[in-house]
């Protein structure tokens, strides 16, 4: 199925970061993620962007390049995210093995049992919910890259 996403740029500032004219909006590059919202893998996607001010500037290119930059980003996210979740891994490991050298039910034994479980929750939190989410972010971004642009 064919989806589309129609966008009209009144003026440069649009597209453009506020301090920098050699980079796209930040805001922009978040509409057009979110708009990509609903997009499924069988979709072929389509953006025309129509320009209302003097067009000096290789929209096409700069947005590919900005949209390239933005997945490696969310890759290294990614990938940063996995080696935080190994390390709250291991730390619940170590308390929980540090518990069960108390052979008697005390206060320190409980400490070390609580806090050896809760970074492993908030791994698995990590896992179910911000992993999702990347994922979600790396498709969308890769649709975006590989949709047809056309400039009006």
């Amino acid at each position: 199925m064919l989806k589309t996403i129609n966008i009209n740029l009144l003026n440069k500032e649009d597209f453009l970061e506020k301090y920098n004219d050699n980079d796209v909006s930040a805001d922009f590059l978040e509409y057009l993620i979110k708009k990509g919202k609903n997009i499924s893998k069988k979709d072929d996607l389509v953006l025309n962007i129509k320009v209302d001010f003097k067009n000096d500037l290789n929209i096409k290119d700069m947005l590919i390049q900005t949209l390239n930059k933005e997945y490696l980003n969310t890759v290294n996210d990614h990938y940063f995210n996995n080696l935080f979740q190994i390390m709250l891994f291991l730390l619940g490991i170590i308390f929980l093995s540090l518990s069960t050298l108390f052979k008697e039910d005390n206060i320190w034994k409980e400490i070390l049992l609580i806090g050896g479980w809760v970074p492993i929750w908030e791994m698995l939190e990590l896992e179910l919910f911000s992993d999702v989410r990347g994922r979600k972010r790396k498709f969308i971004i890769k649709k975006l890259i590989n949709s047809k642009i056309n400039i009006i």
